[in-house]
């Protein structure tokens, strides 16, 4: 559920109480509004500051209007679940709604409970979006990384098509990945793009085992892009691992090298696996309460 849609919610549950409401509220949402309604921009679009700004508001506003509303009692088992699926089972915040100690506080004590409990799990959430935040960034660097290093590499061999040997074979016999018998500009391009092709499949596979989220921030996109750029990478160096001699008589011909550049390519999933399990668990633990236990459900 999206900003407006909260604030739509929230203002439902405002117009239905037909009592007081305070004010606290009305602010809350309206820095949510200007939040959400600002323009983006890639300062703020990298920096996450209008959209955590708007939850932030959001979430302050829906923690002011439940802890004062007067039907606490009908809503306290619902944050009750909510914060039992984010806090350990012995935090004080927990035990504090339970039924047992609940209902034997006063009525400051139980709006104060509901507050406190709300107010934990929000913040739970802030810090695991600013952690998927944290992590979508750095992998967008690294990202920027391979594409320096991709074209570098494409580049200065393009310059001098003998800086890098790439070719399988010698004299007559020389195969290069262009098809030609002798080295030429176009070999590591051809190379990099094999093995992006390589690493597209593992991209695909990547996809399919992605779980639905609704953090605000996602990472498949740019899991997709560090896959297929170091799939360049792997091709190239398993080209030169094998006119090193590391796998002598592995590869024959035009078709064997190009398709040993292809599992190249996709044998960084290897490594990439690793993010992709991380990346998944920093989601995971970023995914709203009620979201978090669909996504159980729907797993098992």
């Amino acid at each position: 559920m999206g900003i407006a849609e909260r604030l739509q919610r929230l203002q439902a549950d405002i117009d239905g109480r037909g009592g007081r409401v305070p004010r606290a509220v009305y602010g809350a949402m309206a820095i949510a509004a200007r939040a959400a309604g600002q323009r983006s921009s890639p300062a703020r679009w990298y920096s996450g500051t209008s959209i955590e700004r708007a939850w932030r508001a959001v979430h302050l506003a829906e923690e002011v209007l439940v802890s004062s509303a007067p039907d606490l009692n009908g809503r306290v088992s619902d944050v009750r679940a909510r914060v039992a699926r984010k806090l350990p089972e012995k935090d004080a915040r927990v035990r504090a709604l339970d039924p047992v100690s609940f209902f034997t506080m006063d009525d400051s004590g139980q709006r104060l409970a509901v507050l406190l409990g709300l107010r934990a799990v929000h913040d739970a959430s802030h810090a695991a979006a600013t952690a998927v935040r944290s992590l979508r960034n750095r992998i967008i660097l690294f990202g920027l990384l391979l594409l320096a290093i991709n074209l570098a590499i494409g580049g200065l061999t393009a310059v001098n098509e003998r800086m890098l040997p790439l070719c399988l074979g010698e004299g007559a016999n020389l195969v290069c990945a262009t098809g030609a018998t002798v080295p030429t500009s176009g070999d590591v391009w051809w190379l990099q793009l094999v093995g992006m092709l390589g690493a597209s499949i593992a991209v695909v596979v990547l996809l399919l085992r992605t779980k639905p989220s609704v953090v605000p921030y996602t990472l498949t996109p740019y899991q997709a892009i560090v896959k297929i750029l170091l799939g360049a990478i792997f091709a190239v160096v398993g080209v030169l691992m094998l006119r090193a001699g590391v796998f002598p008589d592995l590869v024959e011909g035009h078709a064997g090298l190009l398709l040993f550049a292809l599992v190249l390519g996709y044998s960084q999933e290897v490594g990439t696996r690793m993010l992709d399990n991380f990346a998944d668990q920093v989601v995971q633990r970023a995914q709203p309460s009620s979201a978090r236990a669909a996504t159980t459900t729907t797993a098992a």
